[in-house]
């Protein structure tokens, strides 16, 4: 599962935590198997930054820089007795990886 996303106020994500809010705008992957509406809850999560974004200069134009859509994709890998173990990835505007996830999802069901 995954597709673009960027931060609504447009100042791109620069910084550790705006990166994470980018990461964790999805819900887990598993989610989209299950036809019932069911509470979830991530059990471990680890993100790693590959390529953290440097701040945009203040003379760039909007969309470049950090500014712009990022490109999201998630799998889960495995799925049984009501935990999933999934990863994700996040991409720059610019195409650059910026994030790696794992993370263990919990489903209520």
């Amino acid at each position: 599962m995954g597709g673009w996303c960027r931060l609504r106020d447009g100042r791109g994500a620069a910084s550790e935590e705006r990166l994470l809010a980018l990461v964790d705008a999805w819900p887990a992957a598993v989610l989209s198997r299950i036809d019932f509406p069911a509470p979830a809850s991530s059990l471990t999560w680890a993100i790693e930054f590959v390529h953290p974004p440097a701040p945009a200069a203040p003379a760039e134009p909007a969309g470049g820089g950090t500014d712009g859509w990022w490109f999201y994709r998630s799998e889960t890998e495995t799925a049984a007795g009501g935990y999933a173990h999934e990863s994700a990835a996040l991409w720059d505007p610019a195409g650059r990886l910026v994030a790696l996830s794992r993370q263990v999802v919990v489903l209520f069901a």
